[in-house]
């Protein structure tokens, strides 16, 4: 009878207290649980949850969890939030106005911020499309279950960028999102009648905070467009110097490989500045689209040399140019050839590895250069480690050149985890395990 009336009275407790408190501990779950989720979703390599997704520094190839994230700056607002509750009546409702300013800051975060963070992704949703194609050609084939990737992403203007960025946010952001919503909601509810205004007050931080961040992208497609439309009219100096203010005002514009080279058309059309970056670029863009890739290579060269935000840009090409030709050559059967191209293109840029390491993991295997390979391979698996297909894919191959060592039992392995990492269908694994 005892332990019958205890347990009434911590259910009769307990429902009180989620009677009274039930918008807080919800909106609190789904922020504590949130940081651990996925917030933003990468075609191909690792997927950033709360906690490593960065607040003033790029991710890098292989995300870490840091303490200056979104989601742990959001753990610590949350915590002195209800903690300064019992001292400030208003210190919630802050709370929860700087939850929300996380929230919306986000995809401009991405978008604005750390405009680099929307171009891996953008460039990893284009690279998908030719390594779907690498695969089919020259691997046997995995029948994994495919990823939901955007599509029909507008990168021209500031808002279809930021709306290509909110394209990449998944779960993780999504209850973010709710639970400071809850959060605030309950603290608007809590504060005193004289306490009102300023509560509705501070739901206007996120909105000036957007319109901090956004304001300089927005200046910058004012000159894009001013170019552009400089540039219809035949004023094509005036043309470039709105460009170069774009650029200036827009950290999108000066990572704009397509940008420079327009800017080259131009200056070529107007007789000026024959032998600047810009014009070399210009070049370089023809040659690559007539699948000259060493003229282009060599042009890139030429414009890398003005240093800069620039040659950041343009290196970043050339490391693309150089996977083409690699991939040219491989189908063409040299693939010496193709893993030299393959090994420059990391040199040029290093944070291409994502795109290189498939085709260089696959081009040392063909060479007989099985270590070689199976380091690349590991390497390989920590990158894209949440994409299971592409890494059962990575894992059957390091199976394929243990096997070629004779260390059967590490193929095993091997093949084993290619077969946990995605066991729908994974023709490869099945079939080494069966002993074909």
């Amino acid at each position: 009878m005892k332990i019958t009336k205890r347990l009434a009275s911590w259910a009769e407790t307990g429902a009180k207290l989620w009677a009274a408190y039930w918008l807080l501990i919800l909106g609190s779950f789904l922020i504590l649980g949130s940081v651990l989720l996925k917030w933003v979703q990468y075609p191909i390599s690792s997927n950033l949850s709360g906690l490593k997704l960065p607040l003033f520094h790029d991710t890098g190839v292989i995300p870490h969890v840091a303490l200056l994230s979104f989601g742990a700056l959001g753990i610590v607002v949350l915590i002195a939030g209800v903690v300064l509750l019992r001292f400030f009546a208003s210190a919630l409702s802050l709370a929860a106005a700087v939850l929300i300013t996380l929230c919306v800051l986000t995809p401009a975060h991405i978008a604005f911020q750390q405009p680099m963070m929307l171009r891996h992704l953008t460039d990893e949703l284009q690279a998908m499309p030719w390594h779907k194609i690498f695969t089919k050609d020259y691997l046997p084939q995995n029948y994994g279950s495919p990823e939901v990737v955007p599509n029909r992403l507008i990168l021209y203007t500031a808002s279809g960028r930021l709306l290509a960025a909110f394209s990449f946010l998944r779960l993780g952001w999504t209850c973010f999102a709710l639970g400071s919503l809850l959060v605030a909601v309950y603290a608007m509810r809590r504060l005193p009648d004289g306490k009102m205004a300023t509560g509705l007050a501070l739901v206007f931080l996120p909105v000036g905070a957007l319109a901090i961040v956004l304001t300089p992208p927005i200046i910058g497609q004012h000159y894009f467009s001013s170019g552009s439309i400089a540039k219809a009219r035949g004023h094509n100096q005036e043309a470039i110097v709105d460009y170069r203010k774009a650029m200036k005002w827009d950290a999108w514009h000066a990572q704009d490989i397509n940008l420079y080279a327009t800017i080259g058309d131009l200056q070529k059309q107007s007789g000026i500045e024959n032998n600047s970056p810009e014009r070399h670029i210009s070049r370089a863009l023809e040659l690559q689209k007539a699948n000259e890739y060493e003229p282009a290579i060599f042009e890139f060269s030429r414009a890398a040399e003005a240093g800069g935000v620039l040659a950041v840009a343009v290196r970043r090409e050339s490391a693309k140019t150089r996977i083409a030709l690699g991939l040219a050559l491989y189908q063409a059967g040299g693939i010496g050839g193709a893993v030299t191209s393959w090994q420059l293109a990391l040199a040029d840029d290093p944070t291409q590895e994502v795109y290189v390491l498939p085709y260089l993991a696959r081009g040392y295997f063909g060479l007989a250069r099985y270590e070689a390979a199976l380091q690349t391979v590991n390497r390989l698996v920590k990158i894209i480690a949440d994409h299971s297909s592409m890494v059962a894919d990575v894992y059957s191959l390091g199976g394929d050149c243990y096997a070629k060592l004779g260390r059967d039992a590490d193929a095993r392995h091997y093949y084993n985890l290619s077969y946990a990492a995605d066991w729908i269908v994974n023709y490869w694994a099945l079939t080494r395990l069966a002993g074909e």
